[in-house]
């Protein structure tokens, strides 16, 4: 499989290019200092020092030769810092110049006992560890017959007898075995240095890996040090922390008090906080605590579990079985009822009925219409889309909704006072969802209102900016004992009643991400929808 390449191979590269050329340029001061060394140390013993560093038999061929050495050990490693002309030219070059300059220098010397010869050696050594075994054997090669060169020069002239050759043959098997020593040396440091780049890269791909897939997990993920800072926080959590990262780390406590008064808790060991749910942002979150140090005196993990998009869920699993319920109901229930209705309609117009044959008649078809009624609900339950949203002006359409509901409505809820007090407010909702869920309310505050029913409806922002609509009844209000079932299926305080009305707005309200609640009224019973924040839609989804 092949990979295009990224930023991170073009770091390696860079990489790899600053340890080839950072030797060559330690290793060109080198060869400058070196030469510097000799011309100075000539200096010292031409200029009233008789007892100087160096006494060359031929002082004008060692000067210019020591100033010609140190000449081009400047420019060679002016070359290297500017990295041209290319890399193995500048290696090859340099040491055979190192090769000829102490070659000469020996020669200028007219003895090899100078020591100049451990020069050749340290040359032949450097140039083999950068350029490795194939040219350390030509770097060696070339030493010794420079070094085999001179003596015979030195022999040819008279400065010098036959047995110098065995020290010039010592010196070079000096030299091979240096280059072959340093050549492999180099060569297992290359493999070292390939297979840590290889691991290097393996780890970054490793680790770009993980920041993906905890990117994308649907829990919350957020990363504290020890200061509660936050060092990381992954697209689920960002709504909740904000822009983390790029130098930023604010404090916990900054972007959300209830989420740091769990981990001060946790920390601290004052409460089983860590496994009770909290309210942040309208939503309810499972915090789960982890230490990243023992005992917690390090930075810590929080998991965030979102409660309510989870129980948003269930419920759409919850109505996709009611709906094979229901396919089972309306062929088992809804066929014999339609049956039994059709006959006691049929019943009722005859006209020889007895009183009280006509009153069994009324039951049968009143509690007939009350199992109709049932499964109408429980259909609709089942044949209802997935939710549609889409921004809803809630004050211009609630008040609409609700005349037409009335007008619907005919005689029946004519002395029906219906107030609306509605302050401009968006939300995204489905809106076919939205009016089953009003005109379930409405029908409901109509039935257990006063006498006469007076309703209210109200629309605007809460204290942290999400919509909301509330539907107010002027009624004895809710039982405290039904208030804990009050949205469980064929949960009511009617006798007539069915109980599946809240129970379905409820489902309603949750596939679309909003929560339909009793809310305490000082008279009467008062339900409010809150809807899911704008912006936090936004933001999950382009998080």
């Amino acid at each position: 499989m092949t990979r295009a390449p990224n930023d991170m191979d073009e770091h390696n590269d860079n990489k790899a290019a600053a340890l080839t050329w950072r030797p060559l340029i330690v290793f060109d001061g080198y060869r400058a200092v070196v030469a510097t060394l000799l011309f100075v140390g000539f200096l010292v013993g031409t200029i009233g020092a008789p007892d100087g560093v160096i006494h060359p038999a031929d002082p004008l061929s060692f000067t210019l030769v020591a100033a010609a050495y140190l000449a081009v050990a400047l420019l060679l490693l002016g070359c290297a810092a500017r990295r041209t002309p290319p890399f193995l030219v500048q290696v090859v070059f340099g040491v055979l110049v190192d090769i000829g300059a102490i070659a000469a220098l020996i020669h200028t010397l007219g003895s090899q006992e100078s020591g100049l010869g451990i020069l050749m050696i340290s040359a032949v050594a450097g140039g083999s560890l950068l350029g490795g075994v194939r040219l350390g054997a030509f770097f060696a090669a070339s030493g010794t017959i420079a070094l085999f060169a001179v003596h015979t020069l030195a022999l040819l002239s008279g400065q010098a007898g036959a047995e110098g050759f065995t020290q010039a043959a010592l010196l070079g098997i000096g030299i091979f075995a240096t280059s072959l020593s340093a050549a492999l040396l180099a060569r297992r440091a290359r493999e070292s240095e390939a297979l840590a780049a290889e691991r290097g890269v393996d780890v970054a791909n490793l680790q770009a890996l993980n920041a993906h897939i905890v990117q994308r997990l649907e829990t919350g993920v957020i990363a504290l040090d020890r200061d509660d800072h936050i060092r990381f926080a992954n697209r689920t959590a960002s709504p909740l922390t904000g822009a983390v990262g790029d130098g930023q780390s604010p404090r916990l406590d900054e972007r959300s008090a209830a989420l740091a008064t769990v981990v001060d808790d946790w920390r601290n060991r004052r409460s089983d906080s860590a496994n009770t749910p909290i309210m942040i942002e309208g939503e309810e979150f499972m915090p789960r605590i982890l230490p990243l140090e023992p005992e917690g005196r390090g930075g810590s993990l929080i998991f965030l579990e979102n409660l309510t998009e989870m129980r948003a869920q269930v419920q759409q699993a919850k109505l996709a079985a009611m709906g094979r319920l229901t396919a089972s109901i309306a062929h088992e229930v809804r066929n014999p009822l339609g049956a039994m209705m059709q006959a006691a309609q049929l019943l009722e117009e005859t006209d020889n009925l007895a009183q009280g044959e006509r009153r069994m008649l009324d039951i049968i078809l009143k509690q007939g219409r009350r199992l109709n009624e049932t499964v109408e609900n429980v259909l609709q339950l089942s044949r209802r889309a997935p939710a549609d949203r889409e921004p809803v002006e809630l004050h211009t359409w609630a008040k609409t909704v609700a005349e037409e509901w009335r007008a619907q409505q005919g005689p029946k809820y004519a002395d029906m006072a219906l107030t609306i007090d509605a302050e401009p407010a968006e939300a995204p909702f489905d809106s076919t969802h939205l009016r089953q869920v009003l005109e379930n309310l409405l029908r409901n505050a109509v039935d257990h209102g006063g006498d006469p029913p007076q309703v209210r409806i109200a629309t605007g922002y809460d204290a942290r900016g999400a919509a909301y609509l509330e539907v107010a009844d002027n009624g004895p209000g809710i039982d405290a004992e039904i208030r804990e079932h009050l949205f469980e299926p064929f949960a009511t305080s009617r006798r007539d009643g069915t109980g599946l009305g809240l129970y379905l707005a409820r489902e309603l309200c949750e596939a679309s991400r909003a929560r339909i609640e009793l809310v305490d009224a000082t008279h009467g019973a008062c339900f409010r929808i809150t809807f899911a924040r704008t912006q936090d839609e936004q933001q999950g989804a382009t998080g």
